[in-house]
């Protein structure tokens, strides 16, 4: 879809907000800003048609709300990320507001479950682009009491835009934490990150989908449902929290009515309260249409699917769904066979090395296995067929944790922590390897306790696994509801005295999302205590390797992060890496689990046998 209907429908709606502007600018003592950008021409990048456009109909609406608005657009000079950041760092700093609003327009991508908006310079100058999660988490920081980051961009794959080097600025200072106020930080998200199969060619997203986000957006506040609506101080307005299901019927319908099916929809992730909104009610509040119940989203899904193994309250959405809609959405996006996937691997996996610890690896064949000095790994298997499983077994010589190479037939590979009396089981698909988990070997003491929660811990692992796979395993609502279901997530994560190591990774990268960081530190000392080690991300997501890297004594395994999404955090978690994984990690593959492609793994490799890598 091209912008030109959504905004002649803008005109209209534009006229709307406008008349209202001097009611909007006499509403109570609010102080509130927004920076909004709109981006049509982004390096070699499609052209967009209406970003620009449709970042001044946005700047347009937030001024009649009385909204202080900074406006960058590529209509005459490029938009700079410098320029963003000094124009955020500036109201920041004034210590005042109450709310910021940033917009963005333009071309989007993921690269290792991080994202980036693209400026005008990107991808060619690599630094300018907006690292977006990273922002995401220096706005928490920024002691305002509630920042909305709203975002209409497609979030396509970084291979088919020549991106994995961009590795985007930060648009919020790094002031350190408030002690005073740690802001709520609202998300709208044009799309829902999914399996690779659901993401479009960026030059189809560009055809089909730009504007409508933004268009939906908009018309919340022309035409909201009666159900959306509060009357604060006799004042009609739409809560943060009230947008969720309606931009998902919005959208879907903007995009049928142009016989465009979609296979992403957008992503809401609210944790501000019942009195926070951006805009009040511009036009008639109507009743939802008639039959107006949308079908169950991959969030709906995920949500069914933790609770039915005991994981409730992580995502505050009320499907309304039938057990049929959300099973047949299951098996329609690849969600069941995902999950069924990592269960088998899990089930089917060897119960016991002589060694108490070593690795299963199904779904690639193996060709090297490598540790860090003082272990020993051979390869009793290489696998690779059907059925066929790659076994390696590790000698630990006495170190409780250590971090192994493993490096397939293709030439890609991952870099994982081998745990003491731990048999890591390890699968692997066309984008690399999608699971990792860690059950005891059934010589080791751990396993008496393992068996009793075994079939409860195997349905826990694939479903958490899966959810995260496809970016919905996370903890939403108000900060006493996070504290709730965080409370609750740590119940189901702990077997006995110990916490499952792949969970308690899960677990950590949901509480620092959730901006719950005692957890994290909780869930690190928990884990420390348990196994003698740290694994690296739950160490960085917890501060414990901030102002330095991992150590070299075999206590932080492995040397890097774990899950993909934990290289968008180094920077901002001011972790220092050894030069050989810096420089591999401009050769990672887009799964969910850290996989290097092939001459990532040769960096690596050769710097672990001549010892550069301990």
């Amino acid at each position: 879809m091209r912008r030109r209907d959504f905004l002649a429908m803008g005109v209209t709606m534009t006229g709307a907000f406008a008349a209202r502007a001097v009611l909007a600018q006499d509403e109570s003592s609010r102080v509130r800003a927004a920076v909004v950008i709109g981006v049509d021409r982004a390096g070699h990048l499609p052209k967009l048609n209406g970003a620009t456009s449709g970042a001044r109909m946005v700047a347009g609406w937030l001024q009649s709300e009385g909204f202080e608005v900074k406006l960058f657009v590529d209509t005459v000079n490029p938009v700079k990320a410098e320029e963003i950041f000094d124009a955020i760092a500036a109201l920041v700093d004034r210590g005042t507001l109450d709310q910021l609003v940033v917009y963005f327009s333009g071309h989007g991508f993921i690269s290792g479950y991080s994202e980036y908006w693209m400026l005008s310079k990107a991808p060619g100058n690599p630094n300018e682009a907006v690292s977006f999660r990273e922002s995401v988490e220096l706005a928490k920081e920024s002691a305002i009491p509630n920042v909305v980051f709203i975002s209409d961009a497609c979030r396509s794959r970084s291979d088919s835009l020549g991106t994995e080097r961009v590795r985007g600025s930060l648009i919020f200072p790094n002031r350190g934490v408030s002690t005073g106020v740690r802001a709520d930080v609202d998300l709208f998200l044009a799309t829902l990150v999914g399996e690779p199969s659901f993401e479009l060619p960026v030059a189809d997203s560009v055809a089909k989908f730009e504007g409508i986000y933004t268009a939906s957006f908009l018309n919340a506040f022309q035409h909201p449902d009666k159900s959306m609506v509060r009357t604060l101080n006799d004042v009609q307005v739409v809560p943060n929290n009230k947008l969720k299901a309606y931009l998902v019927r919005e959208v879907r319908a903007r995009a049928e009515a142009r016989s465009i099916r979609l296979s992403q929809l957008p992503d809401t992730q609210v944790v501000s309260g019942e009195d926070t909104y951006i805009a009040r009610v511009a036009g008639s509040v109507r009743p939802p249409p008639a039959g107006s119940l949308v079908d169950p989203t991959i969030q709906d899904l995920a949500r069914a699917e933790l609770s039915r193994v005991g994981v409730r309250s992580l995502d505050v959405l009320d499907p309304g769904s039938s057990a049929q809609a959300i099973a047949s959405l299951a098996t329609e996006t690849g969600f069941a066979s995902a999950r069924d996937a990592i269960l088998d691997a899990t089930t089917q996996g060897p119960g016991r090395f002589e060694t108490q610890t070593g690795f299963a690896v199904s779904g690639a064949r193996l060709e090297l296995a490598v540790g860090t000095s003082g272990m020993r790994t051979e390869i009793l298997t290489p696998g690779g067929g059907p059925g066929q499983t790659a076994l390696v077994r590790v000698d630990t010589r006495g170190t409780r944790a250590g971090s192994v190479a493993l490096r397939f037939t293709d030439g890609s590979g991952t870099v994982i922590a081998a745990l003491d009396g731990y048999i890591g089981n390890v699968v692997v698909d066309a984008e690399g390897v999608s699971n990792v988990s860690y059950v005891p070997s059934q010589n080791n003491w751990r396993f008496s306790d393992y068996d009793q929660h075994r079939k409860h811990l195997e349905n826990l692992h694939a479903v958490i696994a899966t959810a995260a796979r496809f970016g919905v395993f996370r903890i939403e609502g108000e900060r006493e509801t996070r504290t709730r279901a965080a409370a609750q997530l740590a119940g189901r994560i702990r077997v006995l005295k110990s916490i499952d190591p792949t969970l308690g990774i899960y677990a950590a990268y949901a509480y620092a999302d959730a901006g719950l960081m005692n957890d994290v530190r909780s869930v690190r000392e928990y884990m420390h205590g348990d196994l003698q080690a740290d694994i690296f991300d739950v160490a960085m997501l917890s501060g414990s390797l901030s102002g330095r890297g991992p150590d070299y004594n075999n206590r932080t395994v492995p040397f890097c992060p774990m899950l993909s999404q934990g290289w968008g955090l180094l920077r901002l978690k001011d972790v220092r890496l050894p030069s050989a994984v810096d420089i591999a990690r401009d050769h990672l593959r887009g799964a969910l689990w850290t996989t290097f492609d092939a001459e990532g793994m040769g960096v690596l490799v050769s710097a672990l046998q001549d010892g550069r890598l301990r």
